[in-house]
């Protein structure tokens, strides 16, 4: 199925087979040649997906069907005057264009509701969502952030990869035969973008107002940035809520939400247990991995709403993994009475039939729910555990830590597999398609739990508290913040916001950073506790960034477009990067996670 050959002037079809570049020609009239040559030559890594696509059409319907979708692909590729399959280094150039061109429109205006909507039209002509005036953002600040090429070189590459690879995957390049989850174009692209972000934190030295030293690495290590972290925090949270249904009696059922067929780019063919095929969904609708999140959103957002007019309060967690094909589908681990597990399963599979319920397949298919036995297991003499059944998932989906796919169905995509290249295309896919993979459901708050682990000794409930978080004890800590189904505003202990300080070394004064750099207001970040109508400190430390002999070119890798490091380190849940005062050579910083 993957139209990727390992010579140059050949390609390979969708059934598998070799053919020349050439034998494209037979295709189709004079003009057909140089009218394919131009668009395909123009499609670097996709071309000989192009190919195949081309070959399949003229084949199975005509030459004039094969140009058509041409000239389909071309017009998907074109966003205005930019050609999206563009390099690095020219897109990066488009991009400071771009903004050359709005401040030199921004400057004939004197009214700046005026400039914003011209600008606006810009941005709108790209296909890219303008900054709003809304939360704290102005006209001006908006007009900033539009005239700022950073902001155009973030933009234009989001909407860069997402395009590439919603078209990789309409010419059959993500699939379990071929390419599972994401492209091979996608996954080589998140890789030099972890490698541009780790040379970044590894050469970036932060100094506090202690003079200790750090690299950015050493902090981003022990933080839940770090993979392994990420994923002995989210078993540990796991097993602290079976701990308590255990406690309370209550049962555990393992749920799997998937979409309807028409959000299905290809179908696995599987014959006595092992898949022999990949072919194409006939029912597909051209709908992409995002549109997919969107609709398990909608039917997730109805489940709630239900639950909540009937007052029942599951607690667990929901994760979100990618088909062979990359069409999200949703894993849930859910605690309650037997009674409310009942009325759960019943609710979802309500809301989950309600589209399409008719189709073949959808009662198997579209939910699925596996009780989690309580007792013993008399195959392996160990007791039945909800965290033990879940944690292949977080593995898997993480850094594929102790996962050996080799012993796995071969009707599975992941069969035979290595586990980390795995969990890295996953990981990719979920960036690429902006969707998260984990969310807890109920229970106290997870922010409460990270800053009380910052925290020193202290006294009565707090020290109790901080106790169980230092321990890694989720089931003493969620007892003691008020239980699994108490509300977040009805919880003993909450997170304290507040604007951002930069320390002033030779006066010692503290400034608070009321304003980005585009002008705004600044939002206020976690500081520490709000305990009893009082705000206990969590966060301590003043930190600025130190210039090092490699920390410029590891700058340019960022500034480049390779790689945002703040939205980075923000979307892996671990904002340490706060505010950069731009205009100072030393540049200030706040490290949220290690204060």
């Amino acid at each position: 199925m993957v139209a990727y050959a390992t010579k140059a002037g050949q390609f390979v079809d969708f059934d598998g087979r070799l053919h020349l570049n050439t034998t494209l020609e037979q295709f189709g009239t004079n003009e057909c040649s140089p009218f394919r040559k131009r668009i395909i030559e123009r499609c670097g890594m996709l071309a000989n997906a192009v190919r195949a696509e081309y070959l399949h059409l003229a084949k199975s319907k005509s030459h004039a069907s094969a140009n058509l979708r041409l000239l389909e692909l071309e017009a998907y590729l074109t966003v205005s005057d930019l050609w999206l399959l563009t390099s690095l280094s020219e897109l990066i150039a488009f991009a400071d264009d771009k903004a050359e061109f709005c401040q030199s429109i921004s400057k004939k205006y004197d009214i700046e509701i005026e400039c914003y909507d011209e600008l606006c039209s810009i941005a709108d002509s790209y296909q890219i969502d303008p900054p709003f005036v809304e939360k704290g953002a102005t006209y001006k600040s908006c007009i900033n952030r539009l005239c700022c090429s950073r902001w155009w070189r973030r933009k234009l590459k989001n909407l860069q990869n997402e395009r590439i690879e919603i078209l990789a995957r309409d010419l059959r390049q993500v699939n379990a035969k071929s390419s599972p989850y994401c492209s091979p174009i996608t996954l080589a692209t998140r890789t030099s973008q972890r490698q541009a972000s780790r040379s970044y934190l590894e050469n970036t030295i932060v100094v506090n107002e202690k003079n200790d030293e750090f690299t950015l690495a050493q902090l981003s290590d022990k933080s839940v940035s770090n993979p392994a972290i990420r994923r002995f925090e989210l078993l540990a949270r796991c097993k602290g809520f079976e701990l308590i249904a255990k406690a309370y009696k209550h049962n555990a059922a393992f749920i799997t939400l998937t979409t309807p067929s028409r959000f299905h780019k290809m179908t696995k063919i599987i014959r006595n247990g092992r898949m022999i095929k990949v072919i194409p969904n006939k029912k597909y609708e051209n709908l992409s991995p995002r549109d997919a999140q969107k609709y398990l959103s909608n039917v997730w957002a109805r489940i709630q709403a239900k639950l909540s007019r009937l007052s029942i309060k599951p607690y667990g967690f929901r994760i979100a993994e990618p088909h062979h094909d990359g069409t999200p589908h949703w894993h849930f681990m859910l605690f309650a009475t037997k009674e409310n597990l009942e009325q759960v399963e019943e609710i979802f599979r309500h809301y989950a039939l309600q589209d399409s319920p008719d189709e073949n397949g959808a009662k198997k298919r579209r939910l699925k729910v596996e009780e989690i036995k309580s007792g013993t297991n008399p195959t392996t003499g160990k007791e039945y555990s909800a965290t033990g059944y879940l944690i292949k998932y977080v593995c898997k989906n993480i850094d594929g830590h102790g996962v050996n796919n080799c012993n796995e169905s071969d009707s599975k995509d992941w069969s035979g597999r290595n586990a980390t290249d795995i969990a890295m295309s996953i990981e990719a896919w979920a960036r690429t398609h902006r969707i998260r993979q984990f969310q807890q459901i109920g229970g106290a708050s997870v922010t409460v739990w990270r800053e009380l682990r910052r925290l020193s000794e202290q006294e009565g409930e707090l020290e109790k508290l901080r106790i169980a978080a230092r321990s890694n004890d989720w089931a003493a800590f969620t007892e003691a913040m008020g239980g699994p189904i108490v509300s977040r505003t009805d919880q003993s202990i909450r997170p304290a916001y507040g604007a951002s300080e930069n320390l002033d070394k030779e006066t010692g004064e503290l400034k608070k950073k009321l304003f980005t750099k585009y002008g705004d207001t600044a939002s206020e970040r976690v500081i520490g506790l709000l305990v009893g109508g009082m705000t206990v400190i969590s966060r301590i430390h003043y930190w600025e960034v130190k210039d090092t002999p490699n920390l410029k070119s590891a700058q340019q890798k960022i500034m480049s477009g390779i790689v945002e490091v703040i939205d980075e380190i923000k979307f892996q849940n671990s904002p340490f990067i706060n505010s950069i005062d731009q205009s100072d050579p030393r540049k200030r910083v706040a490290l949220d996670s290690y204060q």
